[in-house]
């Protein structure tokens, strides 16, 4: 379980982040880095090949979580407002 002391952050690399933080061997940025899952980077995929429109990976999310996809345990603040909805 996660420490509530914490404070994720929502990024757009993800995975240099986390292979960052963890080739540093820094616990406290591991901590914070918050990787979606992975329907949400093939979501997102799949948006842009068909539309050319690029969303963030918290706005996609954000998406899938409203339209029932991901659960509220799965998304990086499920209760904060956000501008695009």
């Amino acid at each position: 379980m996660l420490n509530k002391g914490v404070k994720l952050y929502a990024s757009e690399d993800v995975l240099s982040d986390f292979y960052n933080a963890l080739a540093n061997n820094d616990v406290r940025a591991i901590r914070k880095v918050h990787i979606p899952k992975s329907d949400v980077f093939y979501v997102r995929e799949a948006i842009h090949a068909r539309t050319g429109e690029w969303y963030t990976l918290d706005h996609v999310e954000r998406a899938m979580y409203l339209e029932g996809m991901l659960n509220k345990n799965e998304v990086l603040d499920p209760d904060r407002e956000r501008e695009y909805g």
